[in-house]
């Protein structure tokens, strides 16, 4: 079967912190994180957008959206998209 990549938005408690949480969102074990970007909203706020790249099994993405909810600094996490490749 192909790879999927999904990408994920994730909302950080603490902007000082976001740094942190960056770090933390690399060491997930469930896909390879291939990229983060920090996407500034306004007024000092930013946002986190990760691309995951996963083995075709829907568990591995059900169980990254849970590791990631699961690190302390992140407040919410959203699957913004998936595509296979």
């Amino acid at each position: 079967m192909g790879k999927t990549i999904a990408i994920f938005k994730v909302n950080v408690s603490d902007m000082e912190k976001i740094d942190e949480a960056i770090a933390l969102i690399r060491k997930i074990k469930k896909g390879a994180v291939k990229d983060i970007k920090r996407i500034p909203i306004g007024f000092g706020v930013e946002i986190i957008k990760a691309a995951v790249l996963f083995e075709e099994k829907k568990e591995d993405i059900e169980g990254a959206t849970a590791e990631i909810k699961a690190i302390p600094l992140v407040e919410d996490v959203e699957m913004e998209g998936m595509t296979l490749l």
